[in-house]
């Protein structure tokens, strides 16, 4: 089957754009000759507050002068946050003096911070009209212009801003760098992040933008460089580790990409990019059931993105569910119509089933109810003879091969056939078919449960956790959710928070033999014998077929 789609616009979608324009930092000069509007800006936004509001309050000054005092308040409560004040003194500034340039750019910022980027760029067309010199009406104007998607006009006012304010060149470098990077000319990006880096060379943001752009221009090692060396800058940053982890995947290095996803996951375990670079990465090494935990979670994290499915789909095919593959293509074409990558996996797939055989007969409504009472089994703790168990499942597999049966029907088949490939050690499989299950079905507490349970037998910890909890969400009245939970705590040896899950489940259901035995192992651990002995006297009392129990209470005996 094909290789995973690595490519950083559909994956990664530039890893680490870090430029936030939150407000012009080029220097601003003085607005009037007035000495107590010139003096009222001050180093930081507080004082410059404390000492606008005194010239503001004296009464001393009017017209221009009083104008610029507002703006200088304004634009120090833009800085902190302050935003219905700020807007109040800049509508102010620009009511006093209808004509001030610079009343408008510091307005127009205000609605950059706030996302109103029309109305931000309407004001910076005004401030520019006003004064066409003024380097701060061109660098605001240029932000929303920016925001706005408008990169060819945005790159010919920051390229004015720096003719006329050369001493701010870093922020105009960057940004025009990222306005280049969105066009589409990389080699004028990676120029303008060159000129930043000669200013500022430990910039971590610049050098992960560069690294983008190279990536985009091919030339990986420069990339890679460039990612390493952000990542030795700012290691708390995931973006040096996105953009490595990617090179390293396609230049035939998976082990060294899955390190560098394991530490962006870590430093950001809700990135949806992370998450299905890893899984490429755990493909390349043929760790299918780790890759699907992260593609089922990146479709958690945006269901609405395709190319999560059409990986997904390669992932379970690998598995031998060409039915589920199937589902998730069909999936990523209904989100995407004619998405590329979908249609060539489901020609593929669609190819290996023709030459395998023909299709078999869908079965008949009588004979679907035959299958459906076959794939049934009781929920107890002991598991069915292995002859049952494989009966069950090829009964399942022709229902879930059929095209009848409703969503809720058909999760609870996957549910029913999963449990069985739990119970006969296919733990990947019976990832698959809960998984489907939750497709078809993404409010089922016992699919959660059931793929929790997978994913522990996996050791995928973190994920059993997460499934377990949603699972108690949905029916927080189920004892084995809570003790389900309780085994994964358990075996990360935290037996407190086993303790605690397990001490629910019994609250939930006091005759829930299993929560007193796995109790009763996590307070040995943990050095309480006497509760462990009662435990598993309790185990043993409730249900005498409990394996180990007996024994259990006879270890600790011999303990104390």
């Amino acid at each position: 089957m094909g290789r995973p789609h690595l490519t950083l616009a559909s994956i990664c979608l530039s890893c680490c754009i870090s430029w936030v324009l939150v407000g012009p930092s080029l220097a601003k000069a003085p607005l009037v000759s007035d000495e107590a509007a010139s003096e009222c800006k001050q180093d930081m936004p507080d004082e410059t507050i404390t000492s606008c509001s005194q010239v503001i309050d004296s009464g001393a000054v009017s017209g221009r002068a009083l104008a610029a005092a507002y703006a200088q308040r304004g634009f120090a409560r833009t800085l902190k946050r302050s935003l219905t004040e700020a807007e109040a003194d800049l509508d102010q500034a620009i009511k006093i003096d209808p004509k001030f340039a610079e009343g408008y750019a510091d307005r127009a910022n205000l609605w950059t911070v706030r996302h109103q980027y029309d109305r931000a760029l309407a004001d910076g067309e005004r401030a520019v009209r006003l004064d066409p010199d003024l380097p701060v009406a061109r660098f605001v104007r240029a932000g929303a212009l920016l925001n706005l998607g408008q990169y060819d006009r945005a790159i010919a006012d920051y390229t004015v801003a720096l003719r006329l304010r050369p001493g701010a060149g870093a922020n105009i470098y960057g940004l025009r760098g990222i306005a280049y990077h969105r066009k589409g000319d990389e080699a004028r990006a990676v120029a303008d992040y060159s000129e930043l880096l000669k200013i500022e060379p430990d910039n971590a943001g610049t050098l992960l933008n560069r690294g983008d752009a190279l990536f985009k221009m091919h030339e990986l090692s420069r990339a890679s460089a460039d990612y390493s060396e952000a990542i030795r800058l700012a290691p708390d940053n995931p973006g040096g580790f996105k953009g490595r982890g990617l090179i390293r995947v396609m230049t035939q290095d998976p082990e060294g990409g899955l390190a560098d996803f394991n530490e962006a996951i870590r430093l950001a375990p809700n990135d949806f990019n992370a998450h299905i670079n890893r899984a490429a990465a755990l493909g390349f090494l043929n760790r299918h059931a780790l890759a699907l935990a992260d593609q089922d979670m990146a479709i958690r994290l945006d269901p609405v993105q395709p190319i999560a499915y059409v990986e997904r789909a390669q992932t379970v095919n690998r598995l031998g569910d060409h039915v589920a593959a199937m589902a998730s293509l069909n999936k990523a074409l209904q989100l995407s119509p004619g998405f590329a990558p979908a249609l060539e996996l489901q020609k593929k797939i669609g190819d290996t089933g023709k030459k395998a055989g023909k299709q078999a007969a869908e079965p008949s409504p009588e004979a679907a109810n035959n299958y459906y009472h076959d794939c049934s089994f009781p929920v107890t703790d002991i598991d069915p003879a292995k002859e049952d168990m494989v009966r069950i499942i090829d009964a399942c597999t022709v229902l879930i091969n059929s095209h009848g049966g409703n969503d809720g029907n058909r999760a609870i088949v996957h549910v029913q056939r999963g449990s069985m490939y739990r119970r006969l050690g296919k733990y990947e499989l019976a990832l698959v078919d809960y998984s489907e299950a939750l497709r078809h079905d993404p409010n089922s507490a016992i699919a959660y449960n059931g793929r929790g349970n997978a994913y522990r037998l996996l050791k995928l910890l973190d994920q059993a956790i997460a499934d377990h909890t949603e699972a108690i969400r949905l029916r927080p009245d189920v004892a084995a959710n809570y003790n389900n939970r309780g085994n994964d705590w358990q075996d990360l040896k935290n037996n407190e928070r086993a303790i605690a899950d397990y001490d629910m489940s019994i609250k939930v259901d006091p005759n829930y033999a299993t929560a007193y035995y796995n109790r009763g192992n996590s307070r040995l651990v943990t050095g309480d014998k006497d509760g462990a002995a009662s435990d598993f006297e309790q185990a043993a009392k409730l249900n005498p077929a409990f394996r180990g129990a007996t024994d259990r209470v006879r270890q600790v005996e011999t303990k104390l």
